[in-house]
């Protein structure tokens, strides 16, 4: 026999015949399930990949890129000479020395305690190195001048919890000792909210100083606790941290953002796998419809795989043309469910068609970041299920002898 007749008995079955709509009809079916099965996948996946990608884009985004620190201490001295030295390497953008604190935040007006984390920074140079959203625009705007010697940034929704706006006053109190005649008391001091700040993840908890501000409220004198550092390029991040380390030398570490979320990130990637696992099921479900098929297919070409048999064909050749019948009917489905997918995801995320409250999720709208490695993973794990789903029928049909074939017709 010519060693197409698989193909072409495969694809012979597969076409609608008079009289036999009915399992033209189970054939269409079954493409169709396994179509939407696959592209609920490729959504799903899309639907992770977007809420992964804002999320480390908001990190990245209202963060510094880099942190340096000291090896040997919490604390740098020379920070600022420091700074410049880490500036001044090629595909850094801006660089600052960072003084932090745990503190607690009161208002003065009606009391409410808060939990923040001060940072003490250079406004006039910070405003490069990390991105924030102001209520004015930029945050360390009021910071600058002489009214940001005794004026602090609070995030809008730290602020908003202990009931303050620009222009009231609130309490900072620091884990740092002041000995008094009478007892060792937290250091504290009274600072006029100058203005407020967005960014997702943060601005519950961080305020903003002047870096000598945050120097006199820790007693740090001419100490930092970090330095953080913007790149000009996020796709060389690893690159560029390599590079700094290399130009600052032994005594100092420097980390990235994503290291220091790195929990948060495989948070993301471990709920996107139980996703991927849970919508997969309905490509499995889906390819039953296959298996369905091809039973019914060898039942009704009983007749046909006597004669072949009896005419010399091979069972494994006979195992074939179902094998293929099935592949086909996986590829066509796997291939219109990712266009579906892909088509879909991308409407979907264009045009903002889920909305969602900016208050509450940092975010207008449900995202959806379609990606290669994703589609490429969801066709070929379709196709392996479609595949596995033809063993059984085929197994089948190739053990079928010809007398017992050609007796019950």
């Amino acid at each position: 026999m010519p060693a197409s007749f698989e193909w072409t008995l495969a694809l012979r079955y597969l076409r609608f015949h008079r009289g036999r709509s009915f399992l033209s009809v189970i054939t269409f079916i079954s493409v169709a399930g396994f179509a939407v099965g696959t592209a609920a996948l490729v959504i799903a996946l899309a639907l992770a990949s977007g809420f992964e990608k804002d999320v480390r884009d908001r990190i990245l985004r209202g963060s510094a890129h880099l942190q340096v620190l000291a090896a040997g201490g919490p604390s740098i001295e020379g920070a600022d000479a420091l700074a410049e030295r880490v500036a001044a390497v090629p595909g850094v953008v801006a660089a600052g020395a960072v003084v932090y604190t745990p503190a607690m935040i009161t208002a003065d007006t009606t009391g409410v305690p808060g939990y923040g984390e001060v940072h003490g920074v250079d406004p006039v140079r910070h405003d490069k190195v990390v991105d924030l959203e102001g209520s004015g625009g930029d945050p360390f705007a009021p910071l600058r001048g002489e009214a940001g010697a005794h004026g602090i940034v609070l995030g809008r929704d730290l602020a908003r919890r202990i009931g303050v706006g620009s222009g009231d006053t609130v309490r900072v109190v620091v884990p740092k000792m002041r000995l008094t005649p009478f007892a060792p008391i937290p250091r504290s001091r009274v600072y006029e909210v100058v203005g407020t700040f967005r960014s997702a993840g943060q601005d519950a908890t961080r305020a903003y100083l002047t870096l000598d501000a945050a120097r006199g409220l820790v007693d740090a004198g001419g100490r930092a606790s970090w330095v953080e550092v913007r790149i000009d390029d996020l796709a060389k991040l690893e690159l560029r941290k390599g590079e700094i380390a290399r130009a600052l030398g032994e005594g100092w570490i420097v980390m990235d953002l994503l290291e220091q979320n790195a929990d948060l990130m495989k948070a993301l990637n471990t709920e996107k796998l139980i996703l991927f696992l849970a919508i997969g099921l309905i490509v499995v479900v889906a390819s039953l419809n296959i298996v369905s098929t091809l039973i019914l297919m060898v039942n009704d070409k009983i007749r046909e795989i006597g004669t072949l048999t009896s005419m010399g064909a091979k069972p494994v050749e006979i195992a074939r043309v179902f094998m293929l019948q099935g592949t086909v009917i996986g590829l066509a489905g796997t291939a219109s469910g990712l266009a579906l997918g892909v088509v879909a995801a991308g409407a979907l995320d264009r045009w903002r068609m889920i909305p969602l409250n900016p208050d509450v999720y940092f975010m207008d709208h449900v995202p959806f970041a379609v990606r290669a490695g994703d589609v490429v993973a969801v066709g070929l794990v379709a196709l392996a299920i479609a595949f596995t789903a033809t063993l059984y029928p085929a197994i089948k049909a190739a053990r079928l002898e010809p007398v017992d074939a050609l007796r019950y017709e």
